[in-house]
């Protein structure tokens, strides 16, 4: 069971991570050089599966109903 206090992590982490994966696409959209824009690309591709997996976590505890309300 999640407390309270680890949901807001939680929350705070896929708040960054979706916000690092639209920084690193753009950057990888504005990005000439393409060794630069497939690092760009790469690490946004990185922090969007993070972001699936946060939320996949989160959606599974629900089920579970290992969420505190």
């Amino acid at each position: 069971m999640l407390s309270a206090k680890e949901l807001n992590y939680i929350k705070d982490f896929l708040s960054w991570e979706l916000l690092m994966a639209k920084k690193c696409n753009e950057y990888a959209n504005q990005e000439v050089d393409p060794n630069f824009k497939g690092v760009f690309h790469n690490a946004g591709q990185t922090h969007q599966q993070n972001y699936r997996s946060l939320l996949s976590y989160l959606q599974q505890q629900s089920s579970q109903g290992g969420m505190v309300q």
